[in-house]
């Protein structure tokens, strides 16, 4: 065993399927060369994340060196702090998606995923650099690779991510903690070359196009291209407005309804044109009802993140949802996931709703608050959470996190 590894994590989600935080399959020949690649397990159950005992039994087989993780969840950041207390001669340094979101203030640069709120461990570093930045190579320069956990069935899904870039192009959410400011460190994929394709796993594949918000562009460029067979699908996240259904158009029609199987994610929050435009979505019911149709008839799954919590509500929200709801055709939708408004730190919604005293911390990290509504509002979100529920039933809508919402905020 080398004195430098490089720690990657996985876990086995509810549905069944391996979820593999495959942070370093760009840089994978280098990190090699360099090191030992080390799969971690760890927890699904967001719950079990606060609790001290999911973490103390993940030892490393190293007592000094260094080490390189890439930490996609703040519990994967949370165990290297651990670890950097348990092991004070491994230099720790933490990259990743909860790490590369960041801006800049006089101190530095700060995530913006959490604020850190006592003093970290001088083994302890986390950055928004890259690996190739950290090794001072040319981004993407490698070629991507993936190896499956040797633990993890030959027959199992697995679903992991293929990288276009780290930003988000649309950047207008108020909620949204990516979108809130400046990247330490941009990288984006000018060639695509889909190495994925190569994977000799026998398994289910479910690849995740990795960006804020897939362009125009990208649904040109990469769609048509995507391997396509019984044992691979894909998943990312798209704004439902006029630029990119024109694309998506454009693309059905060049592959004559031929499309792979794709599950697209539409971040649908409160679907009132009032609700919309406090929210920056820059779309329209119209628009929006258009493109969900577009995907129902050409056959993408869609999947409709909707979000309830809100301070602000009026009666007309109310009948706009249920307008929105009503004109969705049978199985237009595949899932509504609904969950309670989250102030992540530094975004607007953190700075300007209720529920500071009720921070979620894990270790020295601030995570951010579930918001809190006046007896008003809140009766205006149970009743819009019941207008989804029967929806859903009526339209042939998979409904998820009813029950975790109203058990724990409504």
């Amino acid at each position: 065993m080398k004195d430098t590894l490089f720690i990657q994590f996985y876990g086995k989600t509810k549905s069944g399927w391996f979820d593999l935080c495959n942070g370093f399959s760009d840089t994978f020949d280098l990190c090699k060369n360099k090191g030992d690649f080390l799969w971690m397990e760890h927890e699904q159950d967001y719950d079990k994340w606060y609790d001290k005992n999911t973490y103390g039994t993940r030892l490393l087989p190293i007592q000094k060196g260094k080490v390189y993780i890439s930490a996609s969840y703040i519990n994967h950041l949370f165990q290297a702090y651990l670890w950097a207390g348990q092991y004070p001669d491994i230099n720790f340094i933490v990259g990743g998606p909860v790490a590369a979101e960041r801006y800049s203030d006089k101190e530095g640069w700060q995530s913006v995923h959490f604020k850190v709120e006592d003093q970290l461990p001088p083994n302890l570093t986390i950055t928004g650099r890259s690996i190739e930045n950290l090794f001072d190579l040319p981004e993407f320069s490698g070629t991507w690779k993936l190896t499956i956990p040797e633990t993890i069935p030959e027959d199992s899904k697995v679903y992991f991510s293929y990288t276009l870039e780290n930003l988000c192009y649309w950047k207008k959410c108020p909620f949204c903690s990516i979108a809130q400011h400046s990247m330490e460190h941009f990288r984006i994929r000018k060639q695509l070359n889909l190495e994925f394709k190569d994977m000799t796993f026998a398994g289910h594949k479910i690849v995740r196009l990795n960006t804020g918000s897939i362009t125009p562009e990208h649904i040109q460029k990469i769609i048509p291209n995507l391997p396509q067979n019984n044992k691979i699908e894909y998943r990312y996240f798209m704004r439902a407005a006029k630029a990119e259904t024109k694309a998506l158009k454009q693309v059905i029609n060049q592959l004559d309804g031929n499309i792979p199987a794709t599950t697209l994610g539409f971040g649908i929050e409160f679907p009132s044109n009032r609700m919309w435009k406090y929210l920056n979505k820059g779309t329209r019911m119209t628009e929006v009802i258009e493109t969900l149709k577009i995907c129902m008839e050409s056959g993408f799954k869609v999947n409709a993140n909707m979000i309830l919590g809100w301070n602000n509500l009026i009666e007309q929200d109310l009948y706009d949802l249920e307008n929105f709801m009503d004109n969705l055709s049978q199985n237009t939708v595949t899932t509504i996931q609904l969950r309670w408004l989250f102030a992540h730190p530094y975004t607007k919604i953190y700075e300007t709703y209720e529920g500071i005293q009720n921070t979620i911390r894990l270790g020295p990290f601030n995570c951010g608050f579930n918001v809190m509504v006046n007896d008003e509002q809140k009766q205006l979100n149970l009743a819009a959470a019941d207008i989804i529920k029967a929806k859903c039933q009526v339209k042939n809508i998979k409904l998820e996190g009813y029950k975790n919402l109203k058990k724990g905020q409504l």
